[in-house]
């Protein structure tokens, strides 16, 4: 049988001027929960697409000393030539908590560069996430070495429906509606992303997903003013985890 591939880490520092580091978190899992000792190989990221392989020099009780054994392997930017998916930015209302952190994991799995959280007016009592707290880092982080990415998608900060569109000019924005609009596969095909035009990540492909209550008409006819295009992934109203999910695995499908 084949052996496991070796375990992925991200990088304090990148070994481009010294030996590579590993965040503080990413070092206590390699040496509590994994034993990482030396001889061990591993990979190290730095989430702007590259990846080195490594091997464990040097093992204490709160150090690791790694070293680099070939050439580090690089991943396009999401919409760059040869990148596997344009820049698809998921901008979505923001779900409970827990359903929340699962959301988001899977969005990192499918393919997402950037994921908005959406303020509507309509939003439940759950508040926004604030980007930079350290649980929605380490899912990021966690969902990119599970699915084997290079790139460290964009968590933005919250945004309004109005918002989202003026800082979105030239972009491409899908409305999900459970039962107006054309399909999504077919509004994705539509479009003919490219490495010096849309989906990339000065202009992204926006799927926009409301709360359950649906986006106010007031939200609704600001959407469609600024050229978004109403679509469906199916006959049901969705939960708002599911229909950001089923979106993404979507227009992935058709772009892969």
């Amino acid at each position: 049988m084949p052996s496991a591939s070796p375990p992925r880490f991200f990088l304090e520092s990148p070994p481009d001027g010294g030996p590579p580091r590993l965040l503080e978190s990413e070092l206590l899992h390699a040496l509590q929960v994994l034993r990482m000792r030396p001889g061990d190989p591993c990979v190290g990221l730095d989430g702007r697409g590259r990846a080195w392989p490594l091997r464990v020099a040097a093992a204490g009780r709160r150090e690791l000393g790694l070293e680099v054994t070939g050439p580090v392997e690089t991943e396009p930017e999401p919409g760059a030539a040869d990148a596997p998916l344009p820049w698809i930015e998921v901008a979505v209302a923001w779900p409970r908590k827990n359903r929340a952190e699962e959301m988001l994991g899977r969005l990192v799995q499918l393919g997402a560069a950037a994921v908005t959280p959406l303020v509507a007016r309509q939003s439940g009592p759950q508040p926004a996430p604030d980007p930079s707290e350290a649980r929605w880092g380490r899912i990021l982080r966690e969902a990119c070495k599970q699915c084997r990415r290079h790139w460290l998608p964009v968590l933005n900060d919250p945004l309004g429906p109005l918002e989202l569109l003026l800082a979105r000019p030239g972009s491409a924005v899908a409305l999900l509606e459970p039962s107006v609009g054309m399909s999504l596969d077919t509004w994705a095909r539509s479009l003919k992303p490219s490495p010096e035009g849309l989906g990339t990540r000065a202009h992204p492909i926006v799927l926009a997903v409301g709360p359950e209550g649906g986006f106010s008409e007031e939200e609704r006819e600001g959407f469609h003013l600024k050229g978004a295009t109403s679509v469906r992934v199916g006959p049901h109203v969705l939960r708002i985890e599911t229909a950001a999910e089923a979106a993404l695995a979507v227009v992935g499908t058709v772009w892969s």
